[in-house]
């Protein structure tokens, strides 16, 4: 080993320190040394905690009815998107169909509309007008002869009402005659009641031929006529920009029906929203289900963390997105590695102890971690790469202060005053004092006599 010198005044301050009592030979078989050399160092904040899952879903069915099966059972890993548990679906195929067909009919009177009137349609209507048309004006000859006819007989009326006249006043002048002793033997008075008799029965063939006429034929025809132009314009006319409208709108409204029925058939399936596990499935095989009844629970075992909390002499040395190695009681041996997610910023205070929650995500989980399993994690804050490390257990500090270290030197043990930088579980970074290759003692045990030339003699010369 490299001999070093050291200063008179960092000699009188070892000395000072630690009594000037340097050994000058020990007992090897009882002690234990250690190499300075050089190596990575890290330094941690550890914590424990529980491991749960970042996501965790509870899975209900969004319609009603009966669970008709139920597709998974726990453990089983299942994709986004795969049928989970369906409920009996019978009533709600029904109802898509239903749609469906309103769908079909909708769209063909749609196309109907859309291509217009056919010839022969139109032919059709053109005829059946023609003959309303001859009906009409059968009718109209018909109403037109019997009034002639009746003109005829109220003219006949009145020539046997004027013959009727005459002969009353024939016979009352012949009544008033004083030469006839009884006037109704008289010719006049034969001449009345034949002329009565003809005037009665005229006016009989009068009101015969009048109560026969009436315009309800001709009503009826001209009702024809208008019913039959009305069809062959509408023929004419089509398609007509509102009838398109009003086929299509019927369109979109089946549409409508249709995707609500098939959205309620959705609904009775249970699909999985995301990939995961099946944690729990709480259903039954007959179970009578509805919005509000917990199905099964999906867990994503892909995305775990550990619930943790630091004391708050701890949490101000941490950060969030810091590394962190976690270590499972159920999985010995096992390092995963983690990051810091989540501090609370608020803490909590138990029996005057207080503490703050934190999150740190696992980043590969296996299959074989679980929620629920106890979980230690070491948070990095400080890392060293190739330094001069020190055992922590070779190192003494004296007066809270002063740092020294017993170095094995050509047989002799030597304490040397050391400042160290950063301090990990069992090695510290080592800043002066030591070098590398020197051994140093740890945890020293044996009776060692005392003497006054052990540093000098290291440090001389």
């Amino acid at each position: 080993m490299k001999r070093r010198t050291y200063s008179i005044l960092a000699i009188a301050i070892a000395l000072a320190l630690v009594g000037c009592q340097v050994q000058t030979q020990a007992k090897s078989t009882a002690q234990q040394t250690a190499k300075i050399q050089r190596g990575n160092l890290t330094a941690a904040i550890s914590t424990a905690g529980t491991v749960t899952a970042q996501s965790q879903v509870v899975l209900n069915f969004l319609a009603s009815g009966q669970v008709k099966e139920i597709d998974v059972k726990v453990g089983d890993k299942v994709k986004a998107g795969q049928v989970l548990a369906k409920l009996d679906t019978t009533s709600l195929e029904m109802s898509v169909t239903r749609a469906q067909n309103g769908l079909d009919t909708a769209k063909l009177q749609l196309q109907k509309t859309q291509e217009g009137s056919k010839p022969q349609d139109v032919a059709a209507a053109k005829a059946n007008l023609a003959s309303a048309q001859a009906s009409y004006q059968a009718a109209l000859d018909k109403y037109s002869l019997s009034d002639a006819q009746l003109a005829v007989a109220r003219t006949q009326v009145d020539k046997t009402k004027a013959a009727l006249d005459r002969a009353q006043l024939a016979y009352n002048w012949e009544a008033n005659n004083w030469l006839d002793a009884n006037p109704k033997l008289s010719a006049q008075y034969t001449t009345l009641t034949d002329t009565l008799a003809s005037y009665n029965l005229t006016v009989d063939a009068y009101n015969q031929q009048a109560a026969g006429i009436n315009d309800s034929a001709v009503k009826a025809a001209a009702s024809q006529v208008a019913q039959a132009q009305s069809s062959l314009d509408q023929l004419l006319a089509t398609p007509a920009p509102e009838d398109i409208t009003q086929a299509q709108a019927a369109v979109k409204q089946s549409e409508a029906s249709l995707q609500q029925a098939q959205l309620a058939l959705a609904q009775a399936s249970l699909v999985a929203p995301v990939d995961g596990t099946v944690g729990d499935i709480y259903a039954m095989v007959g179970q009578w289900a509805s919005g509000s009844t917990q199905a099964l629970v999906l867990t994503d075992l892909s995305r775990l963390e550990v619930a943790v909390t630091f004391a708050e002499v701890d949490v101000t040395k941490v950060q969030v997105g810091e590394h962190a190695q976690v270590t499972l009681d159920a999985l010995q041996g096992t390092v995963f590695t983690g990051t810091l997610t989540e501090i609370d910023a608020v803490g909590t205070t138990t029996q005057g102890v207080v503490n703050y929650a934190a999150t740190v995500s696992i980043d590969n989980p296996t299959d074989t971690i679980r929620p629920g399993m106890n979980a230690s994690a070491n948070v990095i804050v400080a890392q060293r790469d190739n330094v001069l490390l020190v055992p922590n257990r070779a190192v003494r500090t004296v007066n809270t202060r002063l740092r020294t270290a017993t170095v094995l030197y050509q047989g002799q043990l030597i304490d040397v005053p050391v400042t160290l930088g950063l301090s990990g579980d069992t090695s510290s970074e080592v800043m002066s004092g030591l070098q590398e290759g020197d051994v140093v003692l740890i945890g020293q045990t044996t009776t060692t006599t005392s003497g006054g030339g052990g540093l000098l003699g290291r440090l001389g010369g």
